[in-house]
């Protein structure tokens, strides 16, 4: 069984441009054809391409030859020439090796780059203005060469003392004036060496030190006298070199004019963190000589496992996320087809968890979730993989099995283990779970397949009355014609009159008076009873459906809005409008139409869209945004945080409010990360000029807290469920904010 360590509570479902920002470093991410992913704004105020391309992807290629013209490559730059003529060769990944080199821009600046292959993931980039750096060293070595030249000039004129008395005094005058250069360069390179914010050593050509700068007693808390003489390999323990020898031997065979490696430095106290070091020879007439420059590289470190957690592992559980298990299913299918042993893909959901999260609350939910991850861990093999797919979803391949009974077995060991009781804040929980299982190769060779049937098996296990486990067969596949049937009903709803809007207040935040409300829909089946949109919106967006339903959501709202206006409600409406319905071409005719029909004020209109509905095309998509504004229509982001949230395009979005999905208020007392991810939304909102909507407002302690942050509007249980108009209104009657 895989076993992945569980990683410290992060932000749960805050997107990694969010984190990125946080970071000091220029970091950039590429997937594994090499597109620009995401990165941070200290990376792309390095890169002006970023900027320039707007409407088209940014490959690896783009960002290296930024200001880097393989036209005219001089000498400083003459091994980035060499690496990056390979790089850009490559389209892929696997084309592709970690790298580290540094170069000079245009405009006089220089840069560390450095390139970290992540298997299966892709790549990041990391960049590092090191332009004080460089010119500290080319200073001091335009310093060396001054006083060697001085120093050869002093030679000659002694010889020629020798036959020439009469020029004696005037080359003591040189000397005089080569000794005080020399002296002022001293004074003035020492000054610089200190100012660094690096740490600096230069080390004799035996690896014993000579002198440090002032940033190296701070960093390793060591006095020079401490130090001095003593070998380089005091400062650091090396995993490469045996002995100070060894790694002069190879620095001085080197043919590069600086050699990188990346070491643990040792503190005076013994403690330990990652370094880069920079060796480069020092060139004068005397005995060689080296200076060896130190940078931490923690928060680099730090940042590279951060993108890498956020990438393979749940921040829940620590467990592998669908990312890792997808390709670990991959991996044990190669290894699975050349030994020719079976396989299974279980699917695992818990039953009667909702219960749980709504009486106890999601704080306790989240505590059980995790008691079940480590049951699920030792209900396992060692050479089992376990994963969370998300919410109460887990999944675990099993790998290398003898025969189909040994997959039962664990099946029947996990169904003991969850259903035994859970003590969790003094409260005593029992759930279960039903399992589905499919098999390679008996059921399928491909691995979407084999999630597909793991799923559908685990529909059947549920549908069985729960607390059990089901094999794939294919009588099972009923999902498809589940589907259509769903789709062919749904195509009638809106002529049977199934179709209905709830609606939901939304209350000023510092008055507490209502000032809009969001119009939700609902399925009133005939057959089934009220049905969730999560539950048919999915189907009707894949079927096309969602332009006849949202058309009518449209006009059914502002139709509704009209009729509250001519009573005296004067409110704000706001109607979520899908990615498919966006995108439609004749979406804004499709809105001129429900101003028409309703013949309400588009003032008094606002469309809720998600971050991913425009994240794609963006010239286009800002296009049709300035649009719809200029009709009079407002615009929000919903569920923001959730996606890939991005200041720099919605800087450039003609919005005029943004949504805090649900899921960060509804822990934002108990969890520091919810509040803090929450306050930062709503400083972020207000500082581009945004009205902040906090979404799942249930009780008088979240009020207040949203309340002091600043938060502009509130939405949630505590004020209201949805309504249908009659309740709705009536509510509103009733309402009185003095008492909330």
């Amino acid at each position: 069984m895989i076993k992945i360590i569980p990683a410290i509570k992060e932000q749960k479902t805050l997107d990694s441009s969010i984190l990125l920002e946080g970071l000091t470093q220029c970091v950039g991410v590429f997937n594994q054809n090499l597109i620009l992913q995401n990165w941070n704004l200290n990376f792309s105020n390095c890169f002006s391409v970023i900027t320039k391309s707007h409407d088209q992807d940014i490959f690896l290629k783009d960002i290296l030859l930024d200001g880097f013209d393989l036209t005219k490559i001089e000498d400083d730059n003459a091994i980035a020439f060499s690496i990056v003529r390979e790089i850009i060769k490559a389209d892929h990944i696997s084309e592709i090796f970690s790298f580290n080199f540094e170069y000079a821009k245009f405009d006089g600046k220089y840069y560390s780059i450095s390139g970290k292959v992540i298997d299966g993931f892709g790549l990041i980039i990391t960049v590092t203005d090191i332009t004080g750096r460089k010119k500290a060293d080319m200073f001091q070595r335009s310093s060396n060469n001054i006083l060697a030249n001085h120093m050869l000039n002093i030679d000659d004129d002694s010889q020629i003392m020798e036959q020439q008395a009469t020029d004696a005094i005037c080359m003591a005058e040189e000397l005089a004036i080569a000794r005080e250069e020399f002296e002022q360069s001293a004074i003035h390179m020492q000054a610089i060496l200190n100012a660094m914010a690096e740490g600096l050593v230069t080390i004799n050509e035996d690896g014993e030190i000579q002198t440090v700068n002032k940033a190296i007693t701070e960093i390793f808390n060591y006095e020079l006298a401490d130090i001095e003489n003593k070998e380089i390999l005091t400062l650091f323990k090396s995993s490469q070199f045996l002995s100070t020898k060894d790694l002069l031997h190879h620095v001085k065979k080197m043919e590069c004019p600086e050699y990188k490696i990346k070491e643990t430095a040792v503190k005076k106290d013994k403690t330990e963190f990652p370094i880069e070091l920079s060796i480069s020879e020092i060139f004068s007439t005397k005995k060689r000589e080296f200076t060896v420059i130190f940078r931490d590289i923690t928060e680099q470190e730090e940042a590279e496992k951060r993108i890498r957690k956020m990438a393979l592992e749940d921040s829940l559980t620590g467990l592998a996320n669908r990312n890792l298990l997808k390709k670990s299913l991959d991996n044990s299918l190669k290894n699975a087809r050349r030994h020719g042993n079976p396989l299974a893909v279980m699917f695992l959901d818990l039953d009667m968890f909702k219960p749980v999260n709504d009486l106890y609350g999601h704080g306790v939910g989240d505590e059980l979730l995790k008691v079940v991850a480590a049951r699920l861990e030792d209900a396992a093999r060692e050479t089992d993989i376990v994963a969370r797919l998300g919410g109460d979803e887990f999944s675990i391949i099993c790998t290398n099995l003898e025969n189909e009974r040994s997959v039962l077995t664990i099946a029947e060991r996990i169904l003991g283990s969850i259903q035994e009781p859970v003590q969790i804040n003094n409260k005593i929980l029992q759930i279960g779970t039903s399992i589905g299982i499919s098999f390679y190769p008996a059921d399928s060779e491909d691995p979407e397949e084999l999630f597909r049937m793991a799923d559908v098996a685990l529909y059947k296990a549920k549908e069985d009355g729960r607390r059990t486990y089901k094999l794939y067969n294919s009588e099972m596949d009923s999902s498809a014609k589940l589907e259509k049937q769903i789709a062919t009903q749904l195509a009638q709803a809106i002529d049977n009159e199934e179709l209905l809007l709830y609606y939901q207040p939304q209350i000023d935040a510092k008055t507490l008076e209502v000032v809009g409300v969001e119009a939700l829909i609902r399925w009133l089946h005939p057959e089934r009873g009220m049905i969730p949109p999560n539950s048919f919106i999915s189907i009707a967006e894949s079927t096309g459906l969602i332009h006849s339903i949202g058309q009518w959501v449209l006009d059914t709202a502002c139709v509704q809005m009209k009729k509250w206006h001519d009573q005296g409600y004067l409110f704000k409406i706001c109607v979520n409008i899908s990615a498919r319905q966006f995108h439609s071409q004749d979406f804004i005719a499709s809105i001129r139409d429900s101003l028409k029909i309703s013949n309400l004020d588009p003032k008094y209109i606002e469309l809720e869209i998600t971050e991913s509905t425009v994240i794609q095309d963006i010239e286009t998509m800002i296009e049709k945004l300035e649009e719809i504004s200029n009709i009079g229509i407002s615009l929000a982001i919903d569920d923001f945080g959730t996606g890939y949230s991005s200041l720099a395009y919605l800087k450039r979005f003609p919005v005029d409010q943004l949504k805090i999905d649900q899921s960060f208020i509804r822990e934002i007392i108990e969890n520091h990360e919810d509040a803090a991810i929450t306050d930062a939304v709503i400083h972020l909102g207000h500082s581009i000029g945004l009205n902040v909507v906090a979404e799942g407002v249930e009780t008088p302690q979240q009020v207040k807290l949203l309340q002091e942050k600043g938060c502009d509007l509130l939405q949630g249980y505590y004020f209201s469920t949805p309504l249908d108009d009659k309740e709705f209104i009536n509510w509103v009657n009733d309402y009185d904010p003095k008492i909330i």
